[in-house]
């Protein structure tokens, strides 16, 4: 007997289980874009507060000033990896700092960097045709253990070459000067030209501390040396001598406060004092054996 239609179950709606099995993903979907949306902004806003090394070096001036009241002589040190400096002391010779330097890949910073300035400075040989010799001097340093061998050298007068130093400290240190320039004096009417004496060999320029500066040398040999009478002193290009007084003897009067001899020594002599480290600081020996080297190089050929 058929079930009376009011006692029957009504009948439910069929779930759709292949709907549901994908209506959890379209409800994340809104979530997803608010992450997105979220973490644009955020990064976007720490961009904004935080930088890398490498952007500022885009931004920052490679040439940073030497301070307007420097008393130091010399030309400040520039490098596009110079982020700034800090001077610590100074005299009219010499500036310690403290650098803050790029890395050369411009990712990371150095801020304590030892930076010494030095005025540039020159070390001449100089070689006495007449007496077949090698002229210098023997005398202390401060920051040497014992008395050393020498050679000429000093500090660049403002606005000069490297060239005109070496000529200028040779006449002042032994009252030398080159042939030619003396011939030129002695004529009266032939002008000197520095530039066309081949008795100046100019050995080159260097930095002598690759990493800490200390400014840069000029190296230079005097090959065909002679003294310059004292009645023509006035006549070289300079007003009395300086430091050597321009004796050719024992005594070279005094530099710096310190003593020099003057020395003279064949080339056979010179070569074996160089060898056995006679000249205890490494610019008088580097200049010394790039003489020595190009006269063995001049000989050879």
């Amino acid at each position: 007997m058929a079930r009376p239609s009011s006692l029957r179950h009504p009948r439910l709606p069929r779930l759709s289980l292949r709907s549901n099995k994908h209506s959890w993903k379209i409800g994340l979907v809104p979530l997803l874009m608010l992450w997105v949306l979220f973490c644009v902004i955020v990064l976007s806003e720490l961009s904004s507060v935080i930088h890398h090394p490498s952007d500022e070096f885009r931004k920052t001036t490679i040439s940073i000033p030497s301070p307007s009241n420097s008393v130091f002589k010399g030309a400040p040190w520039t490098s596009p990896l110079l982020k700034d400096r800090t001077v610590l002391h100074e005299t009219a010779f010499a500036r310690c700092e403290i650098h803050s330097v790029y890395s050369e890949d411009r990712k990371e910073i150095q801020s304590d960097w030892m930076w010494f300035d030095e005025v540039d400075h020159v070390n001449v040989i100089v070689f006495d045709q007449s007496s077949n010799e090698f002229v210098f001097f023997k005398q202390k340093k401060y920051a040497l253990e014992s008395e050393s061998l020498a050679v000429v050298g000093g500090f660049h007068a403002p606005g000069e070459t490297g060239f005109e130093a070496c000529r200028r400290e040779v006449k002042e240190e032994l009252g030398y000067t080159s042939r030619k320039e003396l011939d030129s004096i002695l004529s009266t009417t032939t002008p000197y030209d520095p530039e066309q004496d081949d008795g100046w060999l100019v050995l080159g320029r260097y930095r002598t501390a690759a990493n800490r500066g200390g400014g840069f040398l000029t190296a230079c040999f005097l090959r065909d040396a002679v003294p310059i009478p004292e009645n023509l002193q006035s006549l070289a290009g300079f007003e009395g001598l300086g430091e050597g007084k321009g004796i050719i003897g024992d005594e070279a009067g005094q530099k710096d406060g310190e003593a020099q001899h003057i020395v003279r020594m064949s080339l056979p002599e010179i070569t074996q004092a160089v060898l056995n480290g006679k000249f205890q600081e490494v610019k008088w020996t580097a200049t010394f054996a790039l003489a020595l080297l190009h006269i063995h190089t001049s000989s050879s050929t």
